[in-house]
């Protein structure tokens, strides 16, 4: 009878086990991946040496969800960052979301994800005032959850927002957190978001930290998982979170100094913090990698760092003037019909894939409307303007001599958010 009990008992706890998993999220500024400026080239910051180094930090992290900014231009790096660094030697887990460039940047941002664990629910731009915001929207890939038409669904947010100290790059960021918060406001979007970035500000008293964090509808704020507020810059009480600059000497690309800003974030809503929805935040979790609170002003590799085989603290070195950041969830099981819809429902319908034209429906009314269709190099190939759409109205438009492909579709108007969305031209 003993026997029988323990049995069932490991067998509960086994059952138990399996309804929890933990999952690491990482943040990295990659520093011009790919592309050539006039400061970094393929002799001060080589892109195959960058490959080898993101491997070896991939490699020891293992995250399920990866997000950059300063990916350069271009799909082919996008690419290139899946097939040379993601899915090496045998493993082929990682799918990537959309590129994006509406405003051709030099540089973008982009998420890679474990496609066992995610599968890609949603994507849209909802910001571009200097480079394209990006939302994405995952749900988790629980067979039993998903056969009850329910699951766990994560939007991550990523933002790369303007650089520089001066009043006016202040106002920029501000008015990009204020973009933002305003998708989010407009959406009803109280779930499981994390926004995560290079923010570039010096403290968190900035207007554009304290609008993300003490936005008037408190259901929507972020919160900082270490909740570390204060004037990060140059401050040595807040040297265990500094994330630039791994450098401390002069260098021609990567910015010197040392590490004394804490730029890089990732930060949470109530949701993720309190575990309301399926994922909880685990506490002391979130780190900058290869941080130990001994670098302020000096770079990752001097004094002598322990806080990470010399490996991933060498690579750490070579790959950008930035650290990454990471932090942990664990999944716990919700009941059905309890997670709110996350993404956003676009305010336009359209034909996907498209043929011969491109069908239009808007789901409310919407005046003004900007349509316009971009390249995955970021090169507007049509463009409609000015138009007017009731609720449930439709209007089409030729696509003739448009190549078969992957593009990108944007939608702006005066009474709807805009968003973007692939299109596959058939």
């Amino acid at each position: 009878m003993k026997k029988s009990l323990l049995a069932l008992l490991f067998l509960a706890c086994s059952a138990a086990s399996l309804a929890r998993d933990t999952l690491t999220v990482m943040h990295y500024n990659l520093l011009y991946y790919g592309i050539t400026t006039s400061f970094c080239n393929n002799q001060n910051n080589n892109v195959d040496l960058k490959d080898q180094y993101l491997s070896n930090i991939i490699d020891f992290v293992r995250p399920d969800i990866f997000t950059v900014n300063e990916l350069g231009r271009g799909q082919d790096n996008a690419n290139r960052i899946l097939d040379n660094v993601m899915n090496v030697v045998g493993n082929n887990r990682y799918s990537a979301a959309s590129y994006t460039n509406t405003t051709n940047s030099t540089i973008v941002n982009m998420l890679y994800y474990d496609h066992n664990k995610f599968s890609l629910y949603f994507e849209a731009v909802v910001a571009n005032l200097m480079r394209d915001i990006n939302l994405y929207t995952l749900y988790y890939n629980d067979q039993e959850m998903l056969a009850a038409g329910d699951t766990i669904f994560l939007t991550a947010i990523v933002a790369h927002l303007k650089a520089g100290g001066a009043a006016e790059d202040q106002q920029t960021r501000t008015a990009e957190a204020q973009a933002v918060m305003a998708y989010i406001n407009a959406n009803n979007m109280k779930g499981n978001l994390l926004f995560l970035g290079d923010f570039n500000m010096g403290s968190s008293f900035e207007q554009a930290f304290q609008h993300i964090t003490y936005h008037p509808n408190e259901a929507i704020r972020f919160y900082d998982p270490i909740n570390q507020p204060g004037q990060w810059y140059n401050n040595p009480n807040f040297a265990p979170y500094h994330t630039q600059s791994t450098r401390s000497g002069s260098h021609d690309c990567f910015v010197s100094g040392g590490l004394d800003d804490r730029y890089d974030l990732i930060l949470a809503s109530r949701a993720v913090m309190q575990g309301y929805y399926g994922l909880q935040y685990i506490d002391g979790s979130y780190k900058a990698l290869g941080q130990d609170g001994n670098r302020f002003n000096q770079s990752v590799i001097y004094p002598a760092n322990n806080s990470a085989p010399q490996v991933i603290i060498e690579s750490l070195y070579g790959m950008s003037d930035h650290l990454p950041v990471v932090m942990k969830m664990r999944t716990d099981q919700i009941t059905a019909g309890q997670q709110p819809l996350l993404a956003s429902i676009p305010s336009i319908r359209f034909n996907n894939p498209a043929r011969e034209h491109l069908n239009l429906q808007a789901r409310q009314s919407a005046t003004g409307l900007d349509i316009a269709i971009f390249s995955l190099t970021g090169e507007k190939v049509r463009a409609w303007t000015g138009l007017d759409l009731m609720a449930g109205e439709g209007q089409s438009f030729e696509l003739s001599g448009l190549q078969p492909g992957v593009y990108l579709i944007r939608a702006l108007g005066k009474d709807i958010l805009p968003f973007s969305a692939k299109l596959i031209k058939q």
